[in-house]
């Protein structure tokens, strides 16, 4: 074992070295240049780049140079394995429970890694991108999606796209409001889809991580050919691809250019696409004619908000699942309130469970009524909300209202107008489009504004409280 850091860095130099002799010079720069070795011994090497494009990348294409380079230098035959920084503390302790296990066979050569922040790809039975624990097992999956008159129809489409992929449906569009399931129905397709298929790569994805992957590839000025090219690799070299929320692409022209050659690419090599939004395509504003026509030339479906004897079944099932004992009458008490996003569900359940067990009593319709009354009495419709919100801020920041939803960027009209954002954005469901239209601002505008106010709040108690007060007043 080479443990001395002067050691390791003579390793590391003495690989590079070989490895730039047997790569083009601008992939040895991008890929291996700042590349160390934390450990290596007569059977493995375990070595650190510095972001996750990089660990991908030499995982997939260039593992073999560090062997040979091994082999080359010290005449050892190795396994490798490789970290990225990027996706959290690499600890001793970490790199030889790693090293154990690899030896012993028992897992694959490259240890997981922390969560990033996109999907990758998934390949021969693992699915990074998606909670292990929501593939082959108990969530997420056909059997365990209640069905009813409002999602039949998508259930039963998904079911086929799942066995007969780029046969029956493709691209295959799913569009609902937020939290009725849609999401449920990405991860049981990739579920039914690996069993059937345990060597096709799969890819998920979001609307919103596609869109930052391609503008972290443009960014990347020095070597934005190299970026590119990865990330082109990536969203077109799988055999079915999810993308959850495509509406985010939304009015961002490169971002749609690049999905338009991604979809193109996937459909010509008769791969699977599998999109989700909250509204159909030709109601996706600023979406290019030849991506809508393209989203319609498949199947569409949609999930409608659930009627009142789906939404007891979805609790009965929840509670069932949560090993949660809850009455008939607190059931339906429960479905008569939530009426819309089922997300809300789970959640429910969960608190009055915990007022059950810290009041020390059995779960009934009184209890219901009293620790669910906060989240059961935003019943109003959203554009009443919003209208309030923009009504009590223009109250308490002596704005008018005209002035919130104008274009004058004054400091004090800025202001009060980031803090409606904030607050529209915190007590509805409404997208950040949604958001936009309203203000007649882009998405962009929007997230900024959230953000800023986000981070003022943590540090600012006083506007704090006035956001919590103007919320509950708003919700009242």
């Amino acid at each position: 074992m080479f443990g001395d850091l002067n050691d390791l860095n003579e390793i590391a130099e003495n690989l590079k070295a070989d490895i730039k002799k047997n790569i083009d010079v601008n992939a040895y720069s991008l890929w291996f240049e700042s590349m160390d070795v934390l450990k290596m011994t007569d059977l493995t090497i375990a070595v650190s780049v510095p972001t996750t494009i990089n660990r991908i990348t030499i995982e997939s294409k260039y593992k073999n140079l560090i062997i040979q380079a091994v082999k080359n230098m010290y005449d050892l035959n190795i396994q490798v394995i490789i970290y990225s920084t990027q996706d959290g503390k690499i600890s001793k302790e970490r790199v030889d429970a790693d090293e154990r296990a690899l030896i012993a066979g028992d897992a694959a050569e490259t240890p997981p890694q922390a969560e990033n922040t996109e999907s990758e790809f998934i390949t021969n039975g693992n699915m990074p991108g998606l909670d292990a624990n929501r593939i082959f097992g108990i969530e997420y999956t056909f059997k365990n999606f209640v069905i009813g008159s409002s999602n039949r129809l998508a259930y039963k489409a998904c079911t086929v796209v799942a066995q007969q992929p780029a046969t029956a449906y493709n691209p295959f569009f799913i569009y609902g409001p937020s939290g009725l399931g849609k999401t449920h129905l990405l991860y049981a397709i990739a579920n039914e889809y690996k069993q059937s298929f345990r060597n096709a790569r799969v890819l998920y994805t979001t609307g919103e991580e596609f869109t930052n992957s391609l503008i972290n590839s443009l960014a990347e000025k020095q070597h934005q050919a190299q970026y590119l090219q990865f990330f082109r690799e990536k969203y077109r070299n799988c055999d079915m691809l999810l993308i959850d929320d495509i509406q985010f692409i939304e009015g961002k022209k490169s971002t749609q250019e690049e999905f338009f050659h991604t979809f193109n690419a996937l459909y010509v090599s008769g791969k699977q696409i599998i999109m989700t939004s909250d509204r159909p395509p030709r109601n996706i504003e600023t979406l290019q004619d030849r991506l809508t026509s393209r989203f319609e030339s498949g199947l569409i479906v949609d999930i409608q908000p659930p009627d009142l004897e789906l939404r007891i079944a979805i609790l009965k099932r929840k509670s069932e699942d949560m090993g949660i004992n809850v009455p008939n009458d607190v059931l339906f008490y429960l479905a008569e309130n939530i009426s819309s996003n089922i997300r809300q569900i789970e959640g429910v359940i969960k608190k009055l469970n915990a007022y059950s067990i810290l009041n020390n009593t059995g779960i009934t319709l009184e209890l219901a009524k009293t620790c669910l009354a906060d989240i059961l009495s935003g019943t109003e419709p959203t554009n009443v909300t919003v209208e309030k919100v923009i009504n009590l801020v223009a109250q308490k920041f002596t704005v008018p209202q005209e002035e919130l939803k104008g274009r004058k960027r004054t400091k004090e009209i800025a202001f009060a107008r980031n803090v409606a954002i904030y607050i529209i954005r915190k007590i509805t469901d409404l997208s950040l489009p949604k958001i936009g239209k309203v203000f007649g601002r882009d998405h962009a505008t929007i997230y900024s504004a959230i953000n800023s106010i986000d981070e003022e709040a943590k540090n600012n108690a006083s506007l704090n409280t006035e956001i919590e007060e103007i919320a509950r007043l708003a919700k009242g």
